[in-house]
């Protein structure tokens, strides 16, 4: 097994002190790992990928990086450590180009590494690439979610954390992005993504975890979760020939 990049402690968290949504929750990414966090609605999933970013205070419990403590770290320090988060809205700008949102996200960069990871990134996805001056806000809802990803890639973390970045996609759009995600991960980026797309989560991960109510109920390689009849009816609301 490798070694372990992210990792939370006895996590416990929430928006109020005294109503915590994440409660207890131990769990470990090692490198190079696809992680898709499951589960029915409210159980915690985003609340989770949130907390270990920073936007979700913690109350008690630890989130490490690379071993390195990071849980009071603020969001915007813990891109100097490697954690990139893809939230599930509001992740582009919509009145600037294409270009320009890379420009903006590459400004936590030394001045000459910003033009070349720009390019790189823009190789990287052709749909960006070949019209870099194109507003966001007129890029169909994939080639939204691509942006925002190659947002989060300007940094070459070592974790990417996505929230749902299927949703309101059509199936064909889902699987173009999805298809990318496996390469950024094949390429050595560790990922972890919420999804509330079964099927389609579990075909591109390498494990599942799933949550209920804000604590771990089941942990496994992906490819044995797919086919778990207990774990599809009780947690993920099908069955196994439903989700294969």
């Amino acid at each position: 097994m490798s070694s372990a990049v992210l990792s939370t402690q006895a996590l416990i968290s929430g928006y109020e002190p005294d109503m915590p949504i994440i409660n207890g929750v131990d769990l470990t990414v090692s490198d190079g790992e696809f992680v898709v966090l499951l589960g029915p609605n409210g159980a915690g999933k985003s609340t989770l990928v949130k907390t270990i970013a920073g936007l979700v205070p913690v109350h008690s419990g630890r989130v490490t990086l690379k071993g390195n403590d990071i849980t009071e770290v603020p969001p915007h320090r813990k891109l100097a450590h490697g954690l990139a988060f893809v939230p599930q809205t509001e992740n582009i700008f919509a009145t600037m180009t294409i270009r320009e949102n890379l420009q903006l996200a590459a400004q936590v960069l030394d001045r000459p590494r910003r033009a070349a990871r720009i390019d790189a990134l823009l190789d990287m996805f052709p749909d960006l690439g070949s019209r870099p001056g194109a507003r966001a806000g007129a890029l169909s809802g994939g080639q939204r979610q691509m942006l925002a990803v190659a947002r989060a890639l300007i940094i070459e973390p070592s974790v990417l954390i996505l929230d749902e970045p299927s949703a309101g996609l059509s199936p064909k759009v889902v699987t173009e992005v999805f298809a990318q995600l496996r390469r950024i991960n094949a390429a050595g980026v560790t990922t972890v993504l919420v999804e509330q797309n079964v099927k389609a989560g579990l075909q591109i991960a390498t494990r599942g975890v799933i949550l209920v109510e804000g604590r771990i109920a089941h942990d496994a390689p992906a490819e044995q979760l797919l086919g778990d009849p207990v774990v599809s009816q009780l947690y993920l609301g099908g069955t196994p020939k439903e989700l294969a």
